[in-house]
Formats: structure tokens, sequence, C-alpha cells
């Protein structure tokens, strides 16, 4: 047995079994095929609204940059959705982008331009990520410099552009709807699931840290 699975184990008395299943039943369903960036948003609504979306949508990473703005959600609009997140901090777009390449995405900058992909025609046979950019003026020029491929979003009306929260839930409800219904891998790996079991139970568990000391003191007993 791995530590990550004693680990488990250990703190499994701690939590309901209710709450096991349920901690199961999402991570069947959670992916890292999709992510998203979110660049210098700094309302808390629209922060909270955001991670409320990526959570509830089965997104697990949301990567962070606060190069101008502090990222600063509101817990009673977030639900407390940022618990069950896993979210990277970064003060500087390039260093996110770059990050972000290194681990096999495409970079997708969402833009209100005509050109580019619709919901329905982007490629998703290899992990994205969608980039978002401030409520004031949208995504950095370094931002969709550096962007592999342009989403749209239809509008109809004269007013042509939406709330970044809408943006952002509007386009990973359509893509994460594809992802689900295609024959790609998108779900996590057993061992990336063994370790946000391990994280979730964590966060839950109180004074896990105590409990885990005298684990690995029992151990050298």
């Amino acid at each position: 047995m791995t530590t990550d699975e004693e680990l488990i184990d250990l703190l499994r008395v701690y939590i309901t079994s209710n709450k096991e299943e349920q901690i199961d039943t999402v991570l069947a369903e959670r992916t890292r095929h999709i992510t998203v960036m979110l660049e210098d948003v700094y309302q808390p609504h629209n922060a909270s609204a955001c991670l409320r979306s990526c959570e509830c949508l089965g997104i697990q990473d949301v990567h962070i940059v606060e190069s101008q703005y502090a990222y600063e959600p509101n817990n009673e609009v977030s639900m407390g959705s940022s618990k069950w997140l896993s979210l990277n901090h970064y003060h500087q777009t390039s260093r996110c982008l770059e990050t972000l390449k290194a681990r096999g995405y495409t970079l997708v900058a969402t833009s209100p331009a005509e050109d580019g992909y619709d919901l329905s025609s982007l490629p998703l046979d290899r992990p994205v990520a969608l980039l978002f950019g401030t409520e004031k003026k949208g995504l950095s020029q370094k931002a969709l410099d550096s962007a592999d491929m342009t989403l749209r979003l239809p509008m109809y009306g004269f007013t042509q552009s939406y709330n970044i929260s809408v943006t952002l839930a509007i386009a990973l409800s359509r893509l994460t709807e594809r992802l689900r219904s295609s024959e790609l891998e998108w779900r996590l790996s057993e061992k990336e699931k063994k370790e946000l079991t391990l994280t979730f139970y964590r966060r839950i568990v109180r004074r896990h840290d105590l409990i885990e000391s005298e684990f690995w003191d029992s151990r050298e007993d």
C-alpha cells in the first residue's frame, strides 16, 4: 500500500460515509482536460462566480494571474467551491502561460472577435486552457499574442459582451458537455484521484496534521 493510500485509510475514519461516497462520485467526473486561466479578475462577485461555475462543471484546476489586481472571491457567492478546486496563483501572465504550455495545453483566448472557433467547433482532441481576462479590458496583449486559438461566443443583441463570469459559465457548460459525450480520455487518472481524495480529506478533517504526525510517530516505534 502506498503512503497516500495509508493516509486516506487513516483519515477515512473521520469522514462520514455520505461524504466519502460524494467525494468518490465527484472525482469520477472531474477533468483536467479543460482548465481555466483567469487574468486579473478583480471584482469579488465575478471572482467567486467563476470558481463556482468551474467546480459545478467538473473543472479541477484554475490558474489565477494577479499581476495588477488581487483575486479576492466572496465566500457567500462561491459557496465554498474553492475548497474543492486546485487553485494556482501567478504574479505574471507569462509565467502562467509557460506553465500551461509545459503541461501540454493548447491556449485558447476567449474574445468577442468575429473570427476564431465557436463552442461547437473548438477542437478538444488535445487538452485546452481557456483564457479569460479582466472585466475592464479583457485579456492582455501578452495573452492574446500567446494564444494558439481564439474562441468566440455567439451574441445576437446590441450589447456585444457578456459579464466575465457569464462568459466562463456558457463556455464551460457547452465544452464539458461535448467532452463528456466524446470518446476522449478526459477523466482523472487513478493516481490523480487518490491524490485529490487525500487533499479533500485533509480539508475536511480538523487537525489532520496531528493525526498524521501520530501516525508517523507510531511507524518509527
